[in-house]
């Protein structure tokens, strides 16, 4: 939803009053002492701070719904809505009516985000960094009859809430959300914008971004998120921008994308949700088990649950396939929803798999192939990918395996998924495997655990405030031709098949040379 200029269309102005602010003066007249300096003397970013500023404030309307919109007065140093405020409020009103919970908008702007969302029952804290933004604010919030907090300030490079006590007295929230400065930061000679223009728009050249800078400020604030709660960022696809869930995970969050906007140029939006995973989950490790599945099967513990064992006796995958566990290698099993079984057992496993290679990914600092399917080709020399139905290879060897069992007790369902992975070498005879260790940088056994978990957490956690799982058909599929580009054919009952694409339950969708094929189990398939 673009925002379009009301200004020369006989419409009047809502009431703007601008309010003085002691920083601003100060670093506009005392600091500079810009009334006794010549035009010349001024620096450049500086006098177009001035030349923004003696510029006439325009008008918007914003309509953020079918028949719903905001009349809106922004100043000109202030960010106005655009594009990314329709795809932020979008995401955030799929959480339904606010029924009083607490939201933090940070970088508020013009206001626009914070008052659509003030009108749908959010009781709704804002901040910016820019006072003209919070004058902004405040008098929209006024003209369009809503209440909210507006507050001059917002977090540091040092990754600090200026106004925190006051920030804090609002809390704890159950949604924090911020639509991220996406301007690289400036190098060298490069042209530099004014002040506010640069504190709304440009990313900090500190803690690797402003997204970075937030999630070491949730780190030490742990009293500013409600438990349950969800960050809600949007970013654009530049360098930090795909980087950022990788970081968050490794930070020991959970994400998921909430929904993302493409433009022509090849910019892409994205807005995602992070959380704590499994917060109401139990979470165990053993030194011994017979199966971490087995175990969870004939366990009542709640959906989230991890239960992991540093050896198991009887460990198993496809076709009851002894799975062994080396010293050092990671065997676990989790509680699922069961509801999730409606998209069907198969789509489940390769969703596992996606789930493995993120956490490889987020232990190496690279982009996760769930964020975007053009990330699903990591450590391309060692042609990591999803061997259908529910294998994790490289070139050299089976990696990992993936397991969804399911028991039905009257009308009780359980669901748990298995995962094992390889992070040494293993020594297997039955077919060709490798581990880790081969592949990437060196991993411990408690990383990778806390890695996988907020993998399967970003996968298949459901709850109020996040998003629900997105289909990642395209995903799933761009991992899976990583094996097929090498030239592999199918074979079934000695027919050979040409495997063409996956369904929606996770099957494969082949063809014979005269007829399309749906193969639903692997039992009498020959990769060759």
């Amino acid at each position: 939803m673009t925002a379009r200029s009301w200004v020369g269309e006989g419409i009047s102005k809502p009431p703007f009053h601008v309010v003085h602010h002691k920083g601003i003066l100060e670093i506009l007249t005392n600091t500079l002492q810009i009334e006794h300096l010549p035009p010349k003397s001024v620096d450049g970013p500086i006098r177009r701070e001035l030349e923004l500023l003696s510029s006439e404030a325009s008008i918007h309307e914003w309509a953020f719904k079918e028949n719903e919109g905001l009349s809106l007065i922004v100043p000109a140093t202030v960010y106005p809505p655009r594009e990314d405020t329709g795809l932020l409020f979008s995401c955030l009103s799929k959480l339904g009516k606010g029924d009083g919970r607490k939201l933090l908008e940070i970088g508020c702007g013009s206001g626009a985000v914070s008052i659509a969302l003030a009108k749908f029952g959010w009781e709704v804290t804002t901040c910016d960094v820019n006072p003209l933004a919070i004058a902004a604010t405040t008098g929209n919030a006024s003209y369009n009859k809503v209440n909210l907090t507006a507050i001059e300030g917002g977090l540091n490079e040092g990754g600090n809430f200026t106004n925190q006590q006051l920030i804090e007295s609002r809390g704890p929230f159950d949604i924090i959300t911020w639509n991220l400065p996406y301007l690289s930061p400036v190098k060298g000679d490069e042209e530099k914008l004014g002040p506010l223009e640069d504190a709304g728009l440009v990313d900090t050249q500190e803690n690797n971004g402003w997204g970075v800078a937030l999630l070491q400020s949730l780190t030490k604030e742990t009293d500013l998120l409600k438990p349950g709660g969800a960050i809600y960022l949007l970013h654009t696809n530049n360098e930090r921008g795909n980087l950022l869930q990788s970081r968050w995970r490794a930070a020991g969050w959970a994400t998921r994308i909430s929904s993302e906007l493409q433009f022509d140029d090849g910019e892409r939006l994205t807005c995602f949700a992070a959380w704590k995973p499994h917060e109401k989950a139990a979470r165990q490790s053993h030194d011994v088990l017979d199966s971490t599945n087995q175990y969870l099967m004939e366990t009542d513990l709640p959906i989230g649950s991890m239960v992991t064992a540093k050896q198991q006796l009887a460990g198993r995958g496809q076709r009851k396939r002894v799975w062994d566990t080396n010293e050092g290698d990671f065997a676990g099993s989790w509680v699922l929803d069961p509801e999730l079984m409606e998209c069907g057992p198969g789509m489940m496993q390769l969703d596992a798999g996606v789930a493995v290679i993120d956490a490889i990914c987020a232990s190496q600092d690279i982009p996760l192939p769930s964020a975007h399917w053009t990330n699903c080709n990591p450590f391309s020399n060692h042609n990591l990918s999803i061997h259908w139905p529910n294998d994790v290879w490289a070139d050299s060897g089976k990696l990992a395996g993936c397991l969804i069992e399911g028991r039905q007790t009257g009308k009780h369902q359980k669901v748990v998924l298995g995962i094992g992975l390889n992070l040494g070498i293993p020594n297997t005879e039955d077919y060709p495997s490798t581990g880790l260790s081969d592949i990437t940088n060196s991993v411990t056994l408690e990383g990778f655990t806390d890695l996988i978990d907020t993998a399967v957490s970003s996968q298949f956690e459901t709850g109020i405030l996040i998003p629900p799982r997105p289909n990642q058909k395209n995903a799933v599929w761009a991992l899976m031709t990583n094996h097929l580009s090498r030239g592999l054919s199918l074979k079934q009952d000695a027919e050979k098949l040409t495997v063409t694409s996956i369904s929606k339950a996770g099957e494969l969708i082949c063809h014979d040379g005269r007829k399309r094929r749906i193969i639903s189990d692997s039992y009498n398939l020959i990769w060759n």
